[in-house]
């Protein structure tokens, strides 16, 4: 049974790519104006892991996410694959509202007046923001197949593994409970990783 009905138009399809286009460009800015400004300084080995690497893992995991959107649906077309789609994105804004908006980063880098968020998803996996993007574009990669798409997944899988390793060291430095909770906790998959 095809979801017909729940296909986003062209127009809403152009406006979400072009939201996206707008924040890798953003992103991609503040990019080069951080190197701008390294280089200036005279520092820029010294704070290219700090500042411009988490900027990259982001451009990169953005993106995977825009080239997966454009080149084929937004929703998925069978109801399986939508309830999978509906699972992550549900996952994914569950674990912006009890994070709350100003409590994280977009970058893998850690804010300063930063609170350690342990309830919810985050009680059983550290990172659920990451696992619900992973699990809302399965289905619209096994739907829409094609190895290009398959290969930009497993870059997506790649790049925010990257990023979890990168932002635990950084959270176990700021947050002293931050490695008990570790051993109460998974990374992405429950009870597994």
């Amino acid at each position: 049974m095809e979801l017909s009905t729940w296909k986003v138009s062209k127009l809403q399809k152009s406006y979400i790519f072009l939201k996206l286009v707008d924040l890798h460009h953003r992103l991609r800015a503040e990019t080069f104006s951080l190197l701008a400004q390294l280089k200036a300084r005279g520092r820029l080995f010294m704070d290219f892991k700090e500042k411009i690497y988490p900027t990259i893992l982001v451009i990169l995991q953005l993106g995977s996410l825009i080239f997966i959107l454009i080149t084929g649906p937004v929703i998925a077309d069978t109801i399986s694959g939508f309830l999978i789609e509906a699972v992550g994105v549900f996952l994914g804004l569950l674990a912006i509202y009890i994070m709350r908006p100003g409590n994280f980063n977009i970058r893998p880098i850690v804010k300063p007046d930063g609170v350690l968020i342990t309830s919810g998803p985050y009680r059983i996996i550290r990172h659920p923001m990451y696992l619900a993007q992973v699990i809302a574009v399965i289905p619209l990669v096994w739907e829409s197949f094609s190895y290009e798409r398959l290969a930009v997944l497993l870059l997506l899988i790649v790049v925010l593994t990257i990023k979890i390793h990168y932002e635990e060291k950084r959270l176990i430095k700021h947050f002293k409970d931050y490695s008990e909770y570790i051993k109460t906790s998974k990374r992405v998959i429950p009870f597994i990783y």
